[in-house]
This record gives C-alpha cells, structure tokens and sequence, in this order.
C-alpha cells in the first residue's frame, strides 16, 4: 500500500522548493528581463526596415479628442469614415502630462491607432512638471526647462523596485513610459524644437562671426532650453540607455533642431558639465 503521507509529504517540500524559486525569479524579473545596452551609437546603428508613412501632428482642436483626430486622418470602417490616407501619428507624452493624468492615460487611445493602422508612430517626451523642473537659473532670472537631477545616476540595480534610479526623475519617467508604450511607438523624439532660437539671430550665424553656434555653444538666454547643451546631450545619453534596454528596435531622435549648427553643437560635446570634454566617464 502507498505511503501517502510520505507522499505528501514529499509532494509539500517540492511545492514550497517550486514556490520559492518562482518567487526568487520573479524578485528577479526586472533584473533578468531588461539587459542594458552595451554599445551606443557609434559603434552599431540598426537600420529601419519599414517604409516611408504620410503622416500628421493632431495639435489641438477644441471639441476633438485624439482618438477623434485619428479617425479622421486614418479612417475607421466601422464608423464610415474614409480618413485622409495617413499611416503614422506624432503625439506628445510629455512628463509634466503623464504625472498628472497617470501612465495609463493614453493607453486606450494607442491601442486605437494600432488598430487604424497608425504604426511605427514618433513620439515627442520631455518637458517635466514643476516639481521635477530644475530650479538653476544659467541664464540670470530665467529657470531652465530641463528636468532636475539629470547627472544623478542612471541605474540603481533595483533598490527602489525598478533598474533605473527613481531620483534621476527623467530616466524614471522614460523607463515607466516605454514600458507602457512599447510597441506602440518606434521614434523616441526628445524634446520638440530643442534648438529654438529666442533672439532670431543666432543659430543662422556662418562661422567667425561674433555669437555663432558653430564656434561657441548656444548661450542659455538665447534658446529654448534655457541651459548648456551639455544637458540636452545628457538626455539623448539617458534617453538611449533606458530605451534600448527596453525596446532595442525602438530609435531616439533629436527633433527640428532648426540650424546645422545647433546639430554642430551636440555633436562636438559630450553630457560632462565640463565644457562637454572627452573623458572616461564622458
């Protein structure tokens, strides 16, 4: 006759031995399912397979909701509408928008552009909210526009539940961003209209001329981010860490910098306060 107690027995150490390494994994989980990259940009790119999309900036029109909007640029059979023949969206998921309204605010609306066809749609992110601004001034009674804590380190390893560290408050609000969005947008647009010129006289300046961007960098008085272009640099670094550890396939972009030079500018500095020099950690 079976021993069914030493079965049971056997049956119950098993169990809790399966129980503790399911929750042992699954305490891994945001370790083991996000692998950080370990090239940039300049050593590989992935190239876009997809094709040319006509596509379109909703903006705001007052008595349209988005999901109004893509309707009527996409088509939707089942409303008997025939749309536009527009085949991708540029939204905004701004910070300051997510953390009012919640991560999930959007999520209805881009499953609905999914199902019109709106695909490999470009996002435009940034933009904090007031508590997550920086207060510094490098422009004299001017408060920057970038968020606060940007040099803080990117990844914790998990100390506060998540990869990424929750004071860096930009790298937080991508990593719970793309982690909700993934799939639904290909191009990270950092920023919209970084290099936007206040003076009007400035960016479009040929090189030796006093004040170009070509030889000095944009002075924060004079443009929209209202601080060094080392910052904005740290962003697109941040931006690619955390994104393609979430999504490899999805692209960071730069967005309308609007001169040569402001792109000139970028390029030729690193994210290191220090007068964007080469270093080891830069």
């Amino acid at each position: 006759m079976p021993n069914f107690a030493a079965n049971y027995e056997g049956f119950t150490e098993n169990h809790t031995r399966m129980h503790t390494i399911r929750t042992f994994f699954f305490f891994l989980l945001p370790v083991l399912a996000f692998s950080q990259p370990n090239y940039t940009a300049n050593d590989t790119i992935r190239p876009y397979s997809g094709k040319f999309k006509p596509g379109v900036n909703f903006d705001i029109y007052t008595g349209f909701s988005d999901e109004n909007l893509a309707n009527l640029a996409a088509g939707n059979v089942s409303l008997g509408v025939g749309g536009l023949g527009v085949k991708a969206i540029r939204p905004e998921l701004s910070e300051d928008f997510l953390e009012t309204y919640g991560y999930d605010i959007r999520v209805g609306a881009f499953k609905l552009y999914d199902s019109l066809g709106l695909k490999d749609n470009t996002c435009i992110i940034g933009f904090p909210g007031a508590s997550h601004q920086e207060n510094k001034q490098y422009c004299p009674g001017i408060q920057s526009a970038m968020f606060a804590n940007l040099y803080a380190p990117i990844w914790d390893g998990g100390a506060n539940g998540t990869p990424v560290n929750d004071t860096n408050y930009f790298a937080i609000y991508i990593y719970k961003m793309v982690l909700k969005y993934k799939g639904q947008i290909k191009f990270w647009e950092v920023w919209n209209e970084p290099g936007f010129d206040y003076t009007g006289q400035k960016g479009w300046l040929p090189k030796g001329t006093p004040g170009n961007w070509w030889d000095n960098n944009p002075d924060p008085c004079d443009y929209k981010l209202r601080a060094p272009i080392f910052n904005y640099v740290r962003m697109l670094r941040i931006a690619y860490e955390v994104i393609k550890t979430i999504d490899p396939d999805a692209k960071v972009c730069t967005s309308g910098l609007g001169y040569p030079s402001f792109l000139d500018a970028i390029l030729r500095n690193t994210d290191n306060q220090n007068n964007g020099a080469v270093t080891s950690d830069y």
